[in-house]
This record gives structure tokens, sequence and C-alpha cells, in this order.
């Protein structure tokens, strides 16, 4: 069997990530007829997940103000066996992304509105799963509509629990300009003072994020990377900060296409954008994948703060 490169595989996974953000916001709900469940998460594995599933109307635009409901099986063959319900957290973001003009001036662009339902299921065995979600939406509640998905044993991706690795990042003292490793609208350098090996053996807590905002698929790294920064503000004087684009951004530059870099590889990483809390002793905490809320952030970062 031939393997896709990492930089296919990323490529390929976040193309499906991207059928959400190729999708304008669905309004006030006004209308709908049809709903699709997309599950967005580029991996899920045995044990607690954050799982996130986006809605899609018979238009194929995103609904963002629905009141969702999940229910998850086992299947196995013909046999579905029930695993458990949840109810989904709403989030919406607004999508951007930044250009770069000939003259070096970065500008945001804004790119609409879309929304993602999160719950925190845990999946006890690997393999075939599906889940069942009813949406009310405007006071209607849908029949529920399924979705399959794969459990994986162990995910591919920096497991919460784990040590993190010591990725040999770039930092301001490697270039001429922190343009040169951050495209976003602004850049904050004193994410770039420390790179992750650094960041992760100082013996403070630390907060990692992947986010390209000019190169991202899903246009979901620019309003990301913006909810972190808030978080900057909030805890520079306790954590340390480490932004990091995915990508080799020359090459991306120059047209060649979305490379990987090595960071990206030892991560684990097939989507972006990626939030990752790292505590004093250089164990992930906790990830995120995707769209995420200030408030799902900050209640993690205290809480390993506090520990």
């Amino acid at each position: 069997m031939r393997t896709l490169s990492l930089a296919a595989r990323l490529t390929v996974t976040t193309a499906v990530l991207a059928v959400l953000a190729l999708a304008c916001g669905g309004g006030n709900g006004t209308g709908v007829t049809e709903v699709t469940p997309v599950v967005s998460n580029s991996e899920l594995a045995v044990g607690e997940n954050r799982f996130v599933v986006g809605l899609l109307d018979q238009d194929t635009e995103a609904i963002t103000d629905a009141k969702v409901a999940f229910r998850f099986f086992k299947l196995d063959g013909d046999q579905q066996t029930p695993k458990g319900e949840a109810e989904a957290t709403a989030l919406t973001v607004d999508k951007s992304y930044t250009h770069t003009h000939p003259d070096g001036k970065v500008e945001k662009h804004s790119a609409g509105e879309t929304g993602v339902y999160v719950a925190h299921p845990t999946f006890d065995e690997a393999g075939s799963w599906g889940v069942e979600v009813t949406a009310t939406i405007d006071g209607k509640t849908f029949d529920p509509v399924g979705a399959a998905f794969t459990v994986l044993q162990e995910g591919k991706s920096v497991a919460v629990g784990a040590q993190a690795p010591r990725s040999d990042t770039l930092t301001l003292k490697d270039v001429t300009d922190v343009a040169e490793i951050d495209t976003s609208d602004p850049p904050i350098p004193q994410m770039h003072t420390l790179s992750i090996a650094e960041a992760v053996t100082s013996g403070n807590p630390s907060v990692i994020i992947f986010a390209t905002p000019a190169f991202c698929l899903s246009r979901i790294c620019g309003p990301t990377k913006e909810i972190v920064d808030e978080l900057f503000r909030q805890y520079k004087d306790e954590v340390g900060f480490v932004h990091v684009e995915p990508y080799d951004l020359e090459k991306a530059r120059n047209g060649e296409g979305l490379f990987p870099i090595k960071a990206t590889a030892e991560w684990g990483l097939q989507s972006e954008p990626w939030v990752f809390l790292v505590d004093r002793d250089g164990i992930v905490t906790a990830k995120f994948e995707g769209v995420v809320s200030l408030d799902e952030l900050q209640t993690a970062l205290d809480q390993l703060i506090a520990g």
C-alpha cells in the first residue's frame, strides 16, 4: 500500500475540515429544511475527546444557532451499540485570512462566519463509531441525522499526558523581521522569543499554537490566533507563549505549495490550527483543534496554572 507523505496527509485532512470554512453562516435558522452533520476532527482516539461537529443546511451553509444533542454508537456491521449521549456547546467564529502585499504590508480580510458544536465524550474502544445528531433550530426539532467516524487506539497528535516534543523552532534571533516567521496581522513578537524546546523546558507553563493566518485552508487560524493573542495579554507574566507557522513560509509565499515544517511532524499534526497547553514539567495537559473559544482556553489555562 502506498503511504501518503506528511504534506499530502495534512493537506487532505485540512481539506476535509475546510468544508465548514467554505460554508457561510446560516443566519437565524429561518428557511432550514435539511441538516447534514460533518465531524470535523482530524482524529479521534480511545479515551476522552473534544468532539467537534459542524452542521450544514440544504444550501451547504453553516448552521450556527442550533441547540444540538449527540447520541453515540459503536458500529459493528449492522449492529449499533448505544454508547452514551451528550449535549453540545455551540461555538461561532468570524473567519479571516491575511494577505501580504508586494510592499510587505500585511492586511487582514474577513471571510464570513462559521460555527461548530462541541462535546467531550469518552470512547472506550477503537473502530467504527457513529453519532446521531438532533438539532433544534428556530424552535423546530429536526429528525436525527447520523455520521460515521473512526476511533483510533492512539491518535497521531501528541496526546494529553504525554511529554511535549522538544521542537527546535525558529525565533526572533534567527530572522531579521518577525514577518519572516509570522503571517498574523499584527504579529506579537514576544510569541517568538522562545522556541518550543525552550518554552517546554523553561519550568513555566506554556501555550503552543500552530496556526497560519495567511495560508490556513480552513480560514480559522486567524481567529484562533487572535484568541490566543488575548490570552497572551492576560497571562504573559505567568505563561510562555509560542506561535508556530506550521508550513515553510518561504515556499508558501513563492507559490511552491504548503510544506509542513519539522515541528508539525514532530507534534503529529494533520490539520491546522492547533493549540496545546503544557505544564511546568513539559507535559501536555490540554489540546484544541480548529474552532476554539476564549472561555475554553481560559478555563483550561487557569486549571493548569492552579495545578
